[in-house]
């Protein structure tokens, strides 16, 4: 079994104060997880530090697609949607088990101010949309039937329904690609340590006599301790968090380009509730605007398009009115549905870190285009794009560093190496998938829900998850009744995926928290108790465990 647990962070931490890094990562979201692995399989010596947990910030709050981007046809900009579906495709190779193609939907209805878009301009769309990715593995779109559109969603508004179109992108479980990714990272290499803050930069004059960025202060979140993370070339991955980072550098004077937070809101319930079979695209009635509805992981999650943010950063939640919005939303095209706030299992919301295009008049129009920021003491900054097209954003960040290091050190390092670079887990191919569950299902006797979630979510890596339940039978109890998640996927979290806190297990590595709601709170305390004994937490400390993850599930999950 490969460890990557809080012994592995321990012995990161003692490597920081000995060895000078060539490239420091701050941000441990999806941007900062592909930088480090990219980084890592060039060889540089590279250390990762994120101040809360991997995917805590926007990451683990997306709308849970792999995309190219549809509606960005509508402002031209073939070529990111081009970008985009390329990694759609590399995405389907690299992570199999986190990403697989899906069927998307889009209803034509007679009355015009029910449809996204006029139907041959819809058409005209896809069609550019097919070509686009062609040759990347995805199947075309196709029109429907009125008969099959509501096959797919027997609660559809059956009223003036025309038929609908269906293409196909792609479903990912986000915060867990961010997790495998820097796995993928520490199995290159790199070092990795999560609950680590950057309190200040460190500088040193250069050979051209300016004072140049030489690392960073670091104070370890878990024991209050403050070291010192040297390095060559320091970059900067914090998202929305980009411009308060490049402050701690108090000589910065003013940015060429800021980022513009943009809220999204989204709502998990129960598939029961809204059975539908593919992913559906539905117009907003009162905007230029549309909500995903996706099946994901037994649940069916709804999204909005972005908003403009002026909140707390770490803060982003839903309100009522903004449930309230989007059930009336949703209840217009499923009228039969009658979704109400008690059938919300979750709310949760993220920001993303846009670039401020001036003449933009609001998040739908700036583009998603990601852009780096140099500062003259040589910060590195990344921000924009989106989790699609991460590993393309890394590739470019690590090309500048790389560029620097050269220049700089006379450090060489090899082109980027990861379009074929599988992350953690992704050595199974995803057409085994059911014949390795039912296999699964039948040597350890689980049931084949539970073979395929073991499957779907951890891949290649499931056997060390059979491990597990060989070692304690105890393991092989569900943590939550109704739900596929065993107690051997705590244990894992916290010996192979570096989980330190309750609140990592249960809304980043399982997930359990967005999935089950009320019932993850009431399954907390044995979920902790687990925990303990893997982390050797005192009764006290298991107590401030459980707090903790109440005040941060009231915050993220529950509507304000």
């Amino acid at each position: 079994m490969t460890e990557f647990s809080w012994r592995t962070r321990r012995d990161a931490l003692e490597r920081i104060e000995h060895e000078i890094f060539d490239l420091l990562i701050i941000g441990g979201g999806i941007t900062g997880a592909g930088i480090a692995l990219d980084a890592a399989a060039r060889g540089l010596r590279t250390l990762l530090v994120e101040k809360r947990d991997f995917a805590a910030g926007t990451s683990s709050r997306t709308t849970k697609l792999i995309h190219g981007g549809l509606r960005y046809l509508e402002q031209f900009d073939f070529g990111l949607v081009r970008e985009a579906l390329v990694e759609r495709a590399i995405l389907t190779r690299t992570a199999p088990h986190l990403t697989e193609p899906w069927p998307f939907v889009i209803p034509i209805y007679a009355d015009a101010r029910r449809n996204y878009d006029h139907p041959l301009k819809m058409r005209a769309g896809l069609i550019l949309y097919d070509l686009l990715s062609m040759g990347h593995g995805f199947e075309r779109h196709r029109r429907l039937s009125r008969e099959e559109a509501l096959s797919l969603a027997p609660q559809l508004d059956p009223r003036g329904l025309k038929g609908a179109f269906l293409y196909y992108d792609g479903r990912t479980n986000d915060s867990r690609l961010v997790v495998e990714a820097i796995k993928a990272a520490h199995e290159q290499g790199a070092q990795i340590v999560n609950h680590a803050s950057v309190r200040g930069f460190l500088k040193e004059r250069g050979k051209d006599g300016r004072d140049r960025l030489a690392g960073a202060r670091l104070r370890d979140e878990a024991t209050g301790r403050e070291i010192e993370a040297h390095a060559r070339v320091v970059v900067n991955a914090t998202g929305v968090w980009m411009e308060e980072t490049i402050r701690f550098n108090e000589q910065v004077g003013a940015l060429p380009r800021s980022v513009r937070p943009a809220k999204g809101i989204h709502l998990t319930i129960a598939a029961e509730r809204l059975p539908v079979r593919s992913a559906w695209l539905i117009p907003s009635l009162t905007g230029h605007r549309f909500y995903f509805v996706v099946p994901w992981q037994g649940r069916v999650n709804i999204g909005t398009t972005d908003t403009d943010y002026q909140g707390d950063k770490d803060a982003p939640a839903a309100n009522e009115a903004e449930v309230t919005e989007i059930l009336n939303a949703i209840n217009s095209y499923f009228p039969d549905a009658r979704l109400e706030p008690a059938d919300v299992i979750t709310t949760w919301a993220g920001l993303r870190p846009l670039i401020t295009d001036p003449r933009a008049r609001n998040t739908s129009e700036v583009s998603r285009k990601e852009e780096l920021i140099e500062t003259p003491d040589g910060l590195i900054s990344i921000s924009g794009g989106k989790l699609t097209t991460y590993r393309q954003m890394a590739e470019h960040t690590v090309d500048l560093a790389a560029r620097r290091l050269r220049e700089r050190f006379d450090v060489s390092s090899p082109h980027s190496r990861t379009r074929e670079t599988g992350l953690s887990g992704a050595g199974l191919a995803r057409k085994a998938f059911a014949d390795t569950a039912e296999q699964l299902s039948r040597s350890e006797h689980l049931p084949i829900e539970t073979a395929r979630h073991l499957i779907e979510t951890y891949g290649s890596n499931h056997p060390q998850l059979v491990e597990l339940l060989r070692e304690d039978e105890r393991l092989r109890r569900p943590l939550i009744e109704g739900l596929p998640h065993l107690a051997a996927e705590i244990v894992y979290a916290a010996r192979c995926e570096m989980a330190l806190t309750l609140t990592d297990a249960l809304m980043r590595r399982t997930r359990l928290a967005m999935l089950a709601g009320e019932a993850a709170r009431n399954a907390a305390r044995p979920i902790a108790e687990l925990m303990a004994r893997e982390l050797e937490w005192s009764p006290e400390e298991t107590a401030r465990q459980l707090a903790v993850f109440e005040e941060e599930y009231r915050r993220e999950y529950q509507p304000h």
